[in-house]
């Protein structure tokens, strides 16, 4: 019998600090800046000042909340852990040996770093946890493998994208949403509504002028859209109303609307008696998603609030990344062998 193929599976996530420590969040915060300012100029000053800022108040309000840290690093390990007990029970596996990992743009492990480490396998499918591109996320993954890949090695290496407009991913998030009875309104009806929120993203700068780099902005409102007719059309949904929202940073110009906090106080006016709120464009729960219900009930505080979880660590989000995982996996396996290829290949 052959000896089984071994493919890397790298789970690139943005990656968070996981505690409130200081110096941990200066370094995320250091290492998101320093990454940012390749698409977009970000003076080194304003970069430490920016760190030094947000470090000291996530260790001023440590308290709020347990461990004071994000939950999104420990969220991939354990969707890459599911996933390579979903891909191990594949049939797949009788030919192929997955070795999952999750790795981090912002963060340790850092991506670049499990790459160099995996270089060695028969190929390596990279798998960006969001679900739309854009140059801050893919642009500058893809960037890094075409020039550190060793020459002719490019063919061994492919990048899960455009998975916001996979209808198949579409489905695992009705399933999500729907597969938990805990998560929904007791009862259907216009008093219930589920509010979507999205990645917001530079519109405009200070200028008036479009972004010079991808933002994504069209692929996270076709992904929206997409969502929202799922959502309402799905004999299950007990909602009466669905908003979308974007969490926007409000700095450099204009961003998308409506905004989070808008959306809000119209919630807090006519928002009914219930409202969920689901983290749709993100892949796991993190520091912009985890106080929105909070904020939310604060700002209404006579509609009742609660929180869907990301997709997380759910099973069916497992599933659906393993297709996807196989199908790129068959493609390294398959592909011709052309050694002169200089372009990063998408599945």
């Amino acid at each position: 019998m052959p000896a089984r193929k071994r493919i890397a599976v790298i789970l690139a996530s943005h990656g968070e600090a996981e505690t409130s420590g200081f110096m941990e969040n200066y370094r995320v915060s250091r290492h998101t800046l320093s990454r940012a300012s390749e698409v977009m100029h970000i003076p080194i000053p304003l970069q430490h000042i920016i760190s030094l800022s947000s470090s000291l108040k996530k260790k001023m309000h440590a308290g709020r909340r347990s461990g004071g840290g994000s939950p999104q690093n420990r969220l991939t390990r354990s969707q890459a852990a599911l996933l390579q007990r979903h891909l191990d029970l594949h049939p797949a596996s009788s030919g192929i040996e997955f070795d999952v990992r999750a790795a981090h743009s912002a963060s340790e492990p850092y991506v670049e770093r499990v790459l160099a480490d995996t270089m060695g396998h028969d190929g390596q499918v990279i798998v960006p946890m969001a679900p739309v591109d854009n140059a801050l996320s893919c642009g500058l993954l893809c960037g890094h493998i075409a020039g550190s890949c060793f020459a002719g090695s490019l063919h061994r290496v492919k990048v899960v994208g455009r998975l916001w407009s996979d209808e198949a991913l579409h489905r695992a998030y009705l399933d999500h949403l729907f597969g938990d009875a805990r998560w929904l309104p007791e009862r259907e009806g216009r008093e219930n509504s589920l509010l979507l929120l999205f990645h917001g993203t530079l519109v405009r700068d200070k200028e008036g002028n479009l972004p010079t780099f991808r933002t994504g902005c069209d692929e996270t409102a076709a992904f929206a859209r997409k969502l929202v007719a799922g959502i309402g059309s799905d004999c299950r949904n007990p909602w009466g109303r669905i908003a979308v929202a974007y969490l926007n940073h409000d700095v450099g110009g204009e961003w998308t609307k409506p905004a989070f906090e808008d959306v809000c106080r119209e919630l807090a006016g006519n928002g009914g008696d219930h409202v969920s709120i689901f983290a749709a464009g993100y892949f796991s729960d993190g520091n912009e998603t985890i106080r929105r219900a909070e904020l939310l009930a604060a700002e209404a505080p006579g509609v009742r609030v609660e929180s869907i979880p990301c997709m997380n660590d759910s099973p069916v989000f497992a599933g659906y990344l393993a297709g996807r995982v196989v199908g790129a996996a068959a493609q390294i396996l398959g592909f011709s062998g052309d050694a002169s290829s200089d372009a990063v290949t998408f599945a």
